[in-house]
């Protein structure tokens, strides 16, 4: 098997299967976004997988204040040593995903959200950003395939769990296409830079929705009736599906998000075990 090296700081940098490094290579594009994101607008950047840094050294040069959280640990020396004239960034070795960006942004009014996500923990980051209630904007690199999931309207064959919970609590737009010859080593997809902004009444994360919404496409041929079985009383599913005019026979994939948030919202009310 083809093992993959570039040049970081002048040592060959083995790249990780694993963490699935894939870095942005081609630095026009780096500039194209940051022009687009526009850094200085916002009192705090957070760049999430910076990588080899790419988007960093543009990033930071129009910044207030701006904190890189990087798994690798080789990655994050590279990196500290590359910017350690910069006072305005930190540098944190974390996995994003034990990270409390609420925590870490308390302080600040307006902030930016950013990265060029590895494919292997897009889902895991998209839902961790949405449970972050002090961060709205989200500017991410990801694989066209999950965009096109993300956007995806009811009855769509790509429509699932994934849209239904992006699009209840935000927006997504999509900004640029990036041709996969643009990273090195090259994925065998290409990607779509888009804009995630969560919507204006500002919806607190709710777990336990996201649950239901996980359980309402678990087999996703199946009705919504018999993947909502194992939780909720069968007689009060079929009164709360009549409530609200939906077919007993509906699959999830045919509702809308707000649909399928009444539905939770009726059954949680109405069912003692809940």
């Amino acid at each position: 098997m083809k093992k993959h090296t570039c040049l970081i700081n002048n040592k060959h940098f083995l790249f990780s299967k694993k963490m699935g490094q894939n870095f942005l290579v081609d630095l026009n594009v780096a500039q194209q976004i940051v022009k687009l994101v526009k850094p200085n607008n916002y009192d705090l950047v957070i760049e999430v997988g910076p990588g080899n840094g790419a988007l960093t050294q543009y990033l930071v040069k129009t910044s207030n204040k701006m904190i890189a959280i990087e798994l690798d640990k080789r990655l994050t020396e590279s990196l500290r040593k590359q910017f350690n004239q910069y006072k305005n960034l930190e540098i944190i070795n974390d996995d994003i995903l034990n990270v409390s960006l609420s925590n870490i942004a308390q302080n600040y009014q307006n902030v930016l959200l950013i990265s060029n996500l590895p494919y292997s923990i897009s889902t895991p980051m998209l839902l961790h950003f949405l449970n972050q209630n002090t961060i709205n904007v989200f500017y991410c690199m990801l694989q066209k395939e999950l965009v096109d999931r993300l956007i995806a309207k009811p009855s769509h064959k790509t429509y699932g769990a994934i849209s239904v919970l992006m699009q209840y609590y935000a927006t997504i737009n999509k900004i640029m296409n990036v041709d996969a010859q643009t990273f090195f080593p090259s994925p065998k997809i290409s990607s779509n830079f888009i804009l995630i902004k969560k919507h204006d009444d500002s919806k607190r994360f709710d777990v336990k929705w996201s649950k239901f919404i996980q359980q309402s496409f678990r087999f996703k041929r199946k009705m919504l009736l018999n993947n909502l079985k194992s939780n909720f009383d069968t007689l009060l599913l079929l009164k709360t599906f009549k409530k609200f005019n939906i077919n007993p026979n509906v699959r999830a994939e045919q509702l809308s998000a707000t649909q399928l948030f009444q539905l939770y919202e009726c059954l949680s009310k109405n069912d003692a075990t809940h």
